[in-house]
């Protein structure tokens, strides 16, 4: 019976390597099968004996992680692999840091207790584990408790933990009450160096240099990320949104090149919002419109035609525009009050009842 349990190890094991998880879950349940029933009769120690259990509950989770990650039983499963391999080797790292993983990924429950008390096991035995580490950082990073996260990432980077933690402590940084944005993109640029490719690392760091006052800066992130991916009519129109202050004619040939692209509503919008600064009413009429044509949810339209109308003085069409954009885009009265366009009107009953109805 020996032999015949060591091939199905020998086997469960090959299969696994060789990816066919399907084989090899039935191959080490054989094995684990004879080992439950006759255990004091093979010949295994106790690694032996946790690594099989291990294995069987990767295989079940390799054969689908949707199902693994969104499936009570076969979850339940799994970590009851996992429990017996822990419960058998309590401290190997590997075995606690991998059940922490699973029970951090799951997506029908939470169990970032469970998970959390894992990788805390694991720091008592190794406490430069730089898995163990970021995964604590990811764990506060969720519970929106930056500081604590930024804690756990940096100690990982201190370990040499992979360089992806820079991404995840810039965005800790740049979400916490306070923010340190200036960290936050230092933390982004940090991290180009590794992933020049990842295109969010560019627009995390224009968003920080935006907060920080340094609009070259941001135009410089999306001149970069334009520079990869010269097709995303996305990255024009955002880049035209910060030149526009700065360089009119520029931004409008973003503008443009992005509606060349595809029929961007926010290109419509500020092309719009273009015309109007230069006196171009009817042109930024069509183009506002333009934009809920094409999204008839951008409500930021609302605000931009209210915004025209006002600067034709066209009463009717003014308070038309501004109660659908206060209806479906202003969240807060107040930025109705402080727009300059609508200064004109702020004493006019309409005005004043459209406010008070929004309060």
């Amino acid at each position: 019976m020996v032999p015949k349990l060591k091939e199905y190890i020998s086997q469960g094991k090959a299969s696994f390597e060789a990816r066919d998880f399907e084989i090899a879950y039935q191959q080490l349940s054989l094995a684990i099968g004879m080992y439950e029933e006759n255990g004091s009769e093979f010949f295994l120690n106790e690694e032996e004996v946790a690594e099989v259990y291990l294995l069987r509950g990767s295989a079940l989770y390799s054969q689908s992680e949707r199902d693994a990650l969104h499936t009570p039983d076969t979850f339940g499963q799994i970590i009851d692999d996992f429990d017996q391999a822990v419960d058998i080797q309590p401290h190997n790292p590997i075995y606690r840091n991998i059940r922490g993983k699973l029970y951090l990924n799951c997506q029908f429950a939470s169990f970032s207790k469970e998970a959390q008390d894992d990788f805390l096991e694991v720091l008592k035995t190794d406490p430069k584990n730089g898995f163990a580490l970021k995964s604590l950082g990811e764990i506060f990073s969720r519970e929106e408790s930056y500081d604590q996260a930024i804690h756990y990432f940096t100690k990982a980077l201190d370990s040499g933990e992979d360089k992806e933690i820079f991404m995840l402590r810039g965005v800790c940084y740049f979400r916490k009450n306070n923010p340190d944005f200036q960290a936050a993109a230092e933390d982004f640029g940090k991290a180009q160096v590794y992933l020049p490719r990842l295109e969010e690392l560019y627009v995390w760091r224009a968003q920080c240099f935006m907060e920080l006052g340094d609009t070259p800066g941001a135009i410089s992130e999306y001149d970069k990320l334009l520079e990869m991916t010269p097709n995303k009519a996305g990255y024009y129109v955002d880049r035209g949104a910060l030149r526009i202050a700065i360089d009119a004619e520029a931004a409008l040939d973003d503008f443009n090149h992005a509606l060349e692209i595809a029929p961007h509503p926010l290109a419509y919008n500020n092309r719009a919002y273009y015309h109007l600064l230069n006196g171009n009413y009817e042109a930024a009429v069509i183009d506002a419109k333009n934009a809920l044509a094409v999204d008839g949810e951008r409500s930021i339209a609302y605000a931009t035609l209210a915004e025209i109308y006002a600067a034709m003085e066209d009463d009717d069409q003014f308070f038309h525009y501004l109660e659908l954009a206060m209806k479906y885009y202003y969240d807060d009265i107040v930025d109705v009050l402080l727009e300059p366009a609508y200064e004109p009107y702020t004493s006019d009953p309409r005005f004043l009842r459209l406010v008070g109805k929004n309060q």
